[in-house]
């Protein structure tokens, strides 16, 4: 994706458009006969003042526009939907891993192949584009999910510019306009409260059918690795004498292009996502209990994926964990416990103290928030998430100080004269 360019005012700047030095813009773009070229104004849009002696009425997005409407009409009169594009688009990207193949189909598919993917490509405007993801976002999509979802349409329509059957890319600047405005914001994700976790370890420790999940609880909440990161470990991944775990790759449970679905393996794109993590002393126990049992674990039944044996995490069956079935775990303990806790606060004429819906990324969560109530700092605690950038990791900084200032008040209360 472009790096997103603004002008001093701090104005969003579209392809093309750049502003020099002495305060002035320029338009760069190429004309119907392929030359490049480009033109100068003052004034971005019509309600900015120019300087003295200045007099062109227009502004540089009028100007822009001109040349837009003139290089359409001198364009062959063509029609081709999305979904053509589309399908063109898809069919040259041979660089990319299946699994991201199959995730850009199913974006497409689920979000545009039916809403506007049938009209004319020549038909969609910046407007249309503006209007389906503000559509998309009040319908529940994250703005995490919405900017993928922008990693897939834009190129289709770069296609259809470098092909002339557009002149300009009305997904341009779009999805920027939206990670802006606050609110769009990502929904905060509650962690867990300490007595909430308490209960919910204790719960499934002392339930016989949810028992063989613990260990995989207790790793998730002492170390905050993702749910594919935690599926995916080997015995080679942990060092009991230097007392670490290598994070290096992830197992997936993803759909293929035929339909059908398989367990891979993948390495982290970026070295972010390489780590090693110090063991706390409870998630040594859990792995060294583990791997004294490792064979008791349908022995017989080595799973290979891509080269990858001798996983961690294996149920009773001898299966791999995958994301979809620990939560699908998680949801069962909690509905049952949440049941169980109803009966018996109805009973004693209390109040009931329920959990809430919980999810593997909520365990994550729940382990970077510790950190940062035990005064970690920010570079370790993205270190120690493998978050991409601090940005991430900043979002929960902020909104667990937030909390942890409000709760600071309340503790005022009452402690201060102030009349």
């Amino acid at each position: 994706m472009a790096r997103e360019r603004r002008d001093n005012k701090g104005r969003l700047l579209l392809t093309g458009e750049a502003q020099i030095r002495n305060g002035s813009y320029t338009f760069r773009y190429t004309d119907e006969n392929g030359v490049r070229k480009s033109i100068t104004n003052w004034k971005l849009l019509p309600e900015d003042q120019p300087p003295k002696g200045d007099t062109n009425p227009e502004c540089l997005r009028d100007m822009e526009n001109r040349i837009t409407d003139r290089r359409t009409k001198a364009m062959p009169k063509k029609t081709k939907t999305v979904n053509a594009f589309w399908q063109e688009y898809i069919s040259m990207k041979c660089e990319i891993a299946e699994t991201t193949l199959v995730r850009y189909i199913y974006l497409y598919n689920k979000h545009v192949k039916n809403e506007w993917g049938k009209r004319p490509i020549q038909s969609v405007r910046y407007s249309d584009v503006k209007q389906f993801y503000i559509s998309r976002l009040k319908h529940g999509l994250s703005l995490s999910t919405l900017g993928n979802l922008n990693n897939v349409i834009h190129p289709v329509f770069e296609l259809a510019c470098r092909e002339h059957y557009i002149a300009a890319n009305p997904v341009d600047g779009v999805y920027q306009e939206f990670k802006k405005r606050k609110d769009w914001e990502p929904k905060y994700r509650d962690a867990l409260t300490e007595e909430e976790q308490d209960r919910l370890l204790s719960y499934v420790a002392h339930t016989l059918d949810y028992r063989e999940l613990l260990p995989v609880l207790t790793v998730f909440l002492g170390t905050g690795i993702r749910s594919g990161e935690l599926a995916g470990l080997t015995w080679d991944d942990i060092d009991f004498k230097k007392n670490t775990i290598s994070i290096n790759h992830t197992m997936n449970y993803t759909v293929t292009l035929d339909g059908t679905c398989k367990y891979t393996v993948t390495v982290p794109k970026s070295n972010t996502g390489k780590r090693e993590l110090p063991m706390l002393t409870e998630v040594r126990d859990t792995l060294l209990a583990l791997y004294e049992r490792r064979n008791d674990f349908n022995a017989d039944n080595q799973i290979v994926i891509d080269g990858y044996t001798n996983f961690v995490f294996r149920d009773l069956y001898g299966r791999v964990y995958s994301n979809h079935r620990i939560n699908r775990q998680l949801k069962r303990i909690t509905a049952k416990y949440n049941q169980e806790e109803h009966a018996e606060a109805a009973q004693e004429g209390r109040e009931e103290n329920l959990l809430p819906p919980i999810t593997c990324h909520m365990l994550r969560h729940t382990f970077c928030t510790r950190m940062i109530l035990n005064g970690i700092d920010v570079k370790t605690v993205q270190i120690i998430m493998g978050h991409a950038d601090a940005e991430t990791t900043m979002r929960v900084y902020a909104n667990v100080t937030k909390a942890q200032a409000q709760n600071e008040m309340m503790r005022m209360e009452g402690k201060m004269k102030l009349k």
